[in-house]
């Protein structure tokens, strides 16, 4: 009797200690896998490091102007010349076309007419230089809506519309090509090419 109560409380502790060790492994494992996810993690930044540019040479970033062709083209707008005769009339601020306007570009434009304008109103063309207002592309402002369209980074074709002699301003069928290249070196814009003939 004495030995099967021996063996019986053997076997109870035996089972006892397989019982715990199964509930110390499994409160064990917890811990374990957070620590293997924390080391993980930490080589994985450590290996991007490496390869991120020293604090000492920063990757140099574009500056550009204002990211809306609207917001970088009001104050100069408001500031523009009227042309000679229409000194009453206010330039259409509010209709300009910004769709020519790129912020980083060398060389964007936006173009504007009066209000209440004609087919043969005047339109201002309006640069600039990585979103920066570097001034109207010709000093006159010539009438009818040009076409413009960029040729690369830093240059833009123009083509101007305008009336010939025994023509009604509905009827024009004139042209003249411009370019328009900003120029790095002497920090400005160079044109070549022609503009409408006077009168």
């Amino acid at each position: 009797m004495r030995t099967l109560h021996t063996t019986g409380g053997i076997l109870f502790a035996a089972v006892l200690a397989v019982v715990l060790a199964g509930c110390s492994g499994g409160e064990d494992a917890d811990p374990t896998a957070t620590t293997t996810r924390t080391v993980t993690a930490t080589p994985t930044a450590v290996a991007e490091s490496p390869s991120s540019p020293p604090s000492s040479t920063p990757t140099p970033t574009p500056t550009c102007g204002p990211s809306s062709g609207a917001e970088a083209a009001a104050g100069p707008i408001a500031d523009l010349p009227l042309p000679a005769g229409l000194e009453d009339a206010r330039w259409d601020a509010a209709n300009a076309d910004t769709a020519g306007y790129d912020a980083c570009a060398a060389l964007s434009w936006v173009t504007v007419s009066v209000e209440r304008a004609t087919g043969s109103s005047p339109v201002a063309i309006l640069l600039f230089h990585d979103g920066r207002y570097l001034g109207t592309a010709t000093k006159e402002q010539y009438g009818f809506v040009p076409d413009i369209s960029r040729t690369d980074a830093s240059t833009i074709a123009v083509t101007y519309h305008y009336a010939k002699p025994d023509e009604t301003t509905a009827e024009e069928s004139g042209r003249t090509n411009a370019t328009f290249r900003w120029d790095e070196a002497a920090g400005r814009v160079v044109m070549t090419g022609q503009t409408p003939p006077e009168g």
